[in-house]
């Protein structure tokens, strides 16, 4: 074989791995992107389920702490509340994780036990509100009901500040897959 035969295929060769390798590097970026956008819109979905629920007790539950709406006309809208809370920690716990994103998605679910929570507790606020008798008893009352009412505000915000944490880290996580690619 002579220099102008060998030389040829061997510089054909070499093309044909980098295009290889590159197609390789592609399709991995490809994946790596359509996972986050995945997650994402899994974490947008769970926001967009649990975000309304939320918003209205808490319209409630300040009715409630003001003396406009009886404590017994939100007892129906908590059970609703707790088994929506219950249903999207089951939801969560099934999620397929980006690298990286275990301990967010860790503390989103304790926000979201977190919102069950405070249903409990205001539940029980409720309940002492209707069966109680007496000034003590509605001191107490409205105290657990505030600290519901707190507690649901708090981990509102955390879980819409652990949605936004996932939104940027994605952005972050696509624009370094999309520069090493």
């Amino acid at each position: 074989m002579t220099l102008g035969i060998v030389l040829p295929l061997v510089l054909l060769a070499l093309v044909v791995f980098v295009l290889v390798m590159f197609a390789r590097r592609a399709a991995r970026a490809l994946a790596v992107s359509r996972a986050a956008t995945a997650f994402q819109t899994e974490v947008v979905d769970c926001s967009g389920r649990i975000m309304p629920v939320v918003d209205d007790l808490v319209r409630r539950v300040d009715a409630v702490r003001r003396h406009q709406l009886p404590a017994e006309e939100i007892r129906g809208a908590l059970a609703e509340a707790q088994g929506t809370f219950e249903r999207e920690r089951e939801v969560i716990a099934g999620w397929q994780l980006p690298s990286g994103f275990t301990v967010l998605v860790g503390d989103m679910a304790e926000d979201v036990d977190r919102l069950a929570r405070a249903v409990q507790t205001i539940s029980f606020g409720t309940e002492l509100a209707v069966e109680g008798t007496g000034h003590q008893r509605e001191l107490e009352s409205q105290t657990v009901i505030k600290r519901g009412y707190l507690n649901l505000l708090h981990a509102r915000q955390s879980l819409l500040d652990h949605a936004a944490t996932v939104a940027s880290r994605m952005e972050a996580t696509r624009r370094s897959v999309r520069s090493s690619a």
